[in-house]
């Protein structure tokens, strides 16, 4: 579902607000990945204003207003990029474990992961 034709993406955004996070998932997937670029946007808005540099893939956090409270949350910014750009691979993570918001990404044709030790790892294996 998320590899294309045994390609590596060329360009991932991570969509999180948590900047520990998002720089160490960023740090991980250069080392997995030769040559991939990674641009880090702490708001769902913001990948969105950035659509034209055509990402391969966008890992984001479902809750992306914790710091930045008027952001909208993971799936408004799920539909939102769905909308513009049908085609794009999307991680959803999460650290709850709602059933409604992970069959609502998956309706989406997007994926849901738990955001554990192993999401790192599960997205390096996702990817390929």
């Amino acid at each position: 579902m998320f590899r294309s034709k045994n390609k590596s993406p060329k360009c991932i955004f991570i969509v999180e607000d948590n900047a520990v996070y998002a720089k160490s998932l960023e740090l991980f997937l250069k080392s997995k990945i030769s040559g991939v670029e990674v641009k880090i946007f702490p708001v769902g808005e913001l990948a969105i204003d950035n659509l034209n540099q055509k990402p391969d893939l966008i890992i984001m956090d479902y809750f992306l207003n914790s710091k930045y409270f008027d952001a909208e949350d993971g799936l408004s910014i799920l539909k939102e990029i769905k909308s513009k750009a049908p085609n794009i691979r999307i991680i959803v993570l999460s650290s709850q474990q709602d059933m409604k918001v992970a069959l609502a990404v998956k309706d989406s044709g997007s994926m849901y992961l738990i955001k554990n030790d192993e999401a790192f790892e599960n997205i390096r294996k996702i990817i390929g």
